[in-house]
């Protein structure tokens, strides 16, 4: 292909109306996770400098914690809803109340369960008081499906300058607190205090898009539909919560709250850029399953272009990192957490399979396939736990981070052993 050939060929694309469109809609996601980052990194370098390893790896253990019990919170609807407002818009108002409620009613259920629980297993120190207020979260958390609503038609503008208005307010508060010696309670209350600020913009954005949510009406039989496509969903969300946060918890039991803090520095530096892949994949999506509507060879060469670029965006995010990984720890988080440098060098090579499970596990909602996303969700959290109980005793954080690299690369790889996805990947790739 010739150059000019190149740029003619770029031009028809960006003529077309819908490649307009949801190229726009990718662009404003990318603006609002980039302010959104810079100003989180700036924030957490400053927080995490001034609190040291061991009071940072408390805070990150109570998050860590929580984590755990967001597969219950979320009800595995976000994809489902997003699906299915791209194949009906007609029945929004159905479908949005149907889904809010479900949402609602499981994440008040799931925060009381994560406090019974903290009581519990959680050690009876700070970290309690921790979790029982970041697992309030979970409830406000509830309205971000309203955001599902506007990536449905490619309308994400509003919401993302909407988020990055929020980050920039509470990194503000989070500086704050530190600035004048407020201690990690405070810095959990303005982590609850985030998702109560998103709930009162998004319904204000909402309300001025879609109209009031008093439209809202809870359809019996969507609900039904949701929580049946759900269902596999949820565990296998739960089974990934499982393997994405269980190795700090066990951190902080096998080794200590140091440790912990040294760990999630490491593991927030490999995931600086991962949000590109997120970003582009959420973006580009409703396109795909529009393809599925018009053209079966359309659907699958769409597909495969995206699966090229998401793995090789993952590549070319990962090697800078490992590359300078012993800088990246110094510039952001200071001498005191050069111990990061060693799981940074390993952990951020996971981020290539975190990414392609993604784009996998979008094919397989666009299929129906949600059962073998439970499957091979359970391989990667088997994985993880059993590597991690072996590794971390003998190599340390090190080994928590190779478990993570290994069992990141396993639910992708495992699609072969199902003969439905191993179709779909032939078909892809052939």
């Amino acid at each position: 292909m010739t150059y000019r050939t190149l740029i003619n060929l770029i031009r028809e694309k960006w003529q077309h109306a819908g490649f307009q469109k949801h190229f726009q809609n990718i662009g404003w996601m990318f603006f609002a996770r980039l302010g959104s980052m810079a100003i989180s990194f700036v924030s957490t370098a400053y927080i995490a400098r001034n609190l040291g390893a061991a009071n940072y790896g408390q805070l990150s253990y109570a998050t860590s914690f929580v984590g755990l019990f967001g597969f219950l919170a979320s009800f595995g609807i976000e994809q489902i809803l997003c699906r299915d407002l791209v194949r009906h818009p007609e029945k929004r108002n159905g479908y949005m109340g149907s889904a809010m409620t479900l949402r609602l009613a499981a994440s008040s259920i799931t925060t009381i369960v994560c406090i019974i629980s903290a009581f519990i297993w959680s050690p009876k120190d700070v970290s309690f008081i921790l979790i029982c207020i970041v697992s309030l979260t979970f409830i406000f958390s509830s309205f971000q499906l309203l955001s599902y609503e506007f990536q449905a038609e490619a309308k994400s503008k509003g919401p993302s300058i909407l988020s990055t208005l929020i980050v920039l307010i509470l990194n503000i508060l989070k500086i704050g607190v530190m600035f004048y010696g407020g201690g990690v309670i405070y810095l959990a209350g303005v982590l609850l205090l985030e998702p109560i600020l998103y709930t009162i913009g998004i319904l204000y954005l909402r309300t001025r898009e879609y109209g009031t949510i008093r439209n809202w009406k809870f359809d019996k039989a969507i609900a039904k539909s949701i929580a049946r496509d759900s269902f596999p969903l949820i565990f296998a969300s739960a089974f990934f919560a499982i393997y994405a946060r269980i190795d700090q918890v066990m951190i902080k039991n096998m080794l200590s709250s140091e440790s912990v803090g040294l760990y999630d520095s490491a593991v927030r530096i490999s995931e600086l850029w991962y949000f590109i892949p997120n970003i582009i994949i959420g973006g580009l999506f409703p396109a795909i399953i529009n393809a599925k509507k018009t053209s079966e060879e359309l659907y699958y060469r769409r597909t495969k272009k995206l699966f090229i670029l998401i793995a090789g965006i993952s590549v070319l995010t990962a090697l800078p990192t490992a590359l300078f990984s012993n800088y990246l720890v110094i510039i952001i988080f200071g001498t005191g957490f050069i111990g990061a440098v060693g799981v940074l060098k390993i952990y951020v090579w996971s981020n290539i399979g975190a990414a392609l499970n993604l784009m996998s596990q979008q094919l397989l909602i666009t299929e129906n396939m949600t059962k073998i996303i439970l499957a091979t969700t359970f391989l990667g959290m088997i994985t993880n736990v059993g590597l991690n109980l072996v590794m971390i005793p003998k190599y340390g954080m090190a080994g928590a981070a190779y478990a993570s690299l290994i069992s990141y690369v396993v639910p992708f790889f495992s699609l072969i052993l199902f003969k439905k996805s191993r179709k779909i990947l032939l078909n892809l790739f052939r």
